[in-house]
């Protein structure tokens, strides 16, 4: 394993998919911070030092009333939500597209699951977002659900109407849990917001939120966090199934990583992703003048249950062929490496530390692909 991935960093093959550092985000040796929870570095259990210190500093950037590291990935921080704010036997209202985690919560737990249908995009294979008035209609139907849990934004960058849906919950005293594992970084750069309505799911209003931090940020594969907002949640019983999903080995390597993550987005952020708005720009700009390969996304909101869109998401099709040929062609024909084929698009995912390189890269496929 360790030679194919020297392999593969060292081949010529361009990185549209995760982790959101792109293997460019260097400087230190992790074997050289490798410790455990000794004398002076915290507990991640019970907080007070370092690590309550990271937590503090990760809330008063990301949003919400407390913060906590996840070191065993968004799974972790599902799965703790979802059990502090269901009992066995008890009902959660959730989306039909959540994570697997999600499900494996709703086992695990023995929770009575009741799912609602996000809306489809016609001839896409992709599903939209979730409508505030089917969540109504379904806690209105049934008053045993207890919870609800959605993913805004979606795997392919959809997002819903959180703010209105958590305004729906909490007319009936129901927590808003939202899986925002592929939005860590809504909300970081106001054009993205004001153009997209791509915001920070931690003001939106929900109850509980969980993003990763490796998807679209510079940090470490397996790295997130999980925010609580308001009143509605037992935090002693959050924070208590927190322990149970997470590692009591837990990694400093990840820890100081997410710590490096926000240092840099602090002093550089703006700027790096003002670099990606513009390349983002002109990469559209390519794929309208095209007419056979098309990027979609943007043009959907306002439509199938859709309230905003992440503009890093780039979902590309082709006229003549199917998106498994065209994930080929970019593997083989341009050496981009998607990150996988959503429906009838191929999903590229691009982030703050993407360079001019790799869309020059993806500027000249869509041109020669026509």
């Amino acid at each position: 394993m360790f030679d194919e991935l020297i392999k593969y960093s060292e081949s010529d093959m361009y990185p549209f998919h995760m982790p959101g550092h792109k293997r460019r985000f260097k400087g230190f040796d992790p074997y050289i911070i490798d410790i455990t929870e000794i004398d002076g570095f915290d507990d991640l259990h019970k907080p007070g030092g370092l690590i309550h210190s990271l937590n503090r500093n990760l809330s008063e950037y990301f949003g919400g009333d407390e913060v906590r590291l996840l070191i065993n990935g968004s799974t972790s921080g599902v799965m703790a939500a979802i059990s502090s704010c269901t009992e066995p036997g008890e009902k959660l209202l959730l989306c039909s597209n959540c994570h697997v985690s999600a499900v494996n919560a709703v086992e695990l737990r023995n929770i009575d699951a009741v799912f609602i249908e996000p809306e489809e995009i016609e001839g896409s294979g992709l599903k939209g977002g979730v409508d505030p008035v089917k969540v109504r209609e379904a806690i209105d139907a049934d008053p045993g659900i207890k919870a609800v849990f959605i993913t805004s934004p979606t795997y392919e960058g959809f997002l819903s109407d959180v703010r209105t849906i958590a305004a729906v919950c909490h007319e009936k005293n129901i927590p808003l849990i939202t899986d925002s594992a592929h939005g860590a970084h809504g909300g970081l750069y106001r054009p993205f917001s004001d153009d997209f309505n791509f915001e920070n799911a931690s003001e939106t209003g929900a109850d509980i939120i969980i993003k990763s931090l490796h998807k679209n940020l510079p940090a470490f594969t397996q790295t997130a966090i999980l925010t609580v907002n308001g009143s509605l949640v037992d935090r002693e019983k959050l924070w208590h199934y927190y322990s149970v999903f997470q590692s009591t080995s837990p990694s400093y390597i990840f820890m100081a990583g997410a710590d490096r993550m926000l240092t840099f987005l602090r002093a550089e952020g703006e700027k790096y992703f003002a670099a990606l708005n513009r390349e983002l720009k002109e990469l559209r700009l390519e794929a309208e003048e095209n007419i056979k390969v098309r990027l979609e996304g943007t043009g959907l909101i306002g439509k199938y249950g859709i309230y905003g869109f992440d503009p890093t998401k780039l979902l590309l099709s082709h006229r003549d062929m199917d998106a498994g040929t065209l994930y080929r062609r970019l593997r083989e024909d341009f050496h981009l490496q998607p990150e996988k084929t959503a429906g009838k698009y191929v999903l590229l995912m691009t982030s703050l530390m993407d360079d001019k390189e790799g869309f020059s890269r993806l500027k000249r496929a869509i041109r020669e692909l026509k």
